[in-house]
């Protein structure tokens, strides 16, 4: 297999979130594996500038308009909760300041609460899903910007 589609299985591999990929080219045998920490830290934040393609805009608002900032995006499938489980209010707003690492939400699955994290320290510019909304793996969560 030439270097040249290697490096793009690479790519696309990194873009799609995908944790394991095996491919097999007569002798030629590729295997990639990525660890839960490193899946999770390449798709949780990205750069973003321009508007949301539909493919990732939420399902039921009809566009998202996504002005230059960082991307806070789903870790996994589930059902969205803005506050922890002690109070009402949610955890960030629009205008909210945050640190990396800061819990930002959570996900439910399968009854276990997964946390969003910020991936950068900023601004929060947008929340893009509502509490209890059902998201989708790496649906666009939140805005921050500088």
């Amino acid at each position: 297999m030439k270097l040249e589609k290697i490096t793009a299985l690479l790519h696309e591999v990194d873009r799609t979130g995908v944790t394991e990929f095996e491919v097999q080219d007569g002798d030629f045998r590729l295997s990639i594996r990525k660890t839960a920490a490193a899946a999770d830290g390449e798709n949780t934040c990205q750069t973003a500038s321009g508007a949301v393609s539909p493919q990732e805009a939420p399902r039921e608002q009809e566009a998202v308009s996504i002005q230059e900032g960082t991307i806070i995006r789903s870790p996994l499938v589930g059902i969205f909760h803005a506050s922890d489980s002690q109070s009402t209010e949610p955890l960030v707003t629009v205008g909210s300041r945050v640190e990396q690492g800061q819990v930002m939400g959570a996900i439910e699955a399968m009854k276990m609460m997964n946390d969003v994290v910020a991936g950068c320290d900023g601004t929060v510019s947008e929340v893009l899903v509502k509490d209890g909304d059902l998201v989708e793996y790496a649906q666009p969560l939140f805005v921050i910007e500088g």
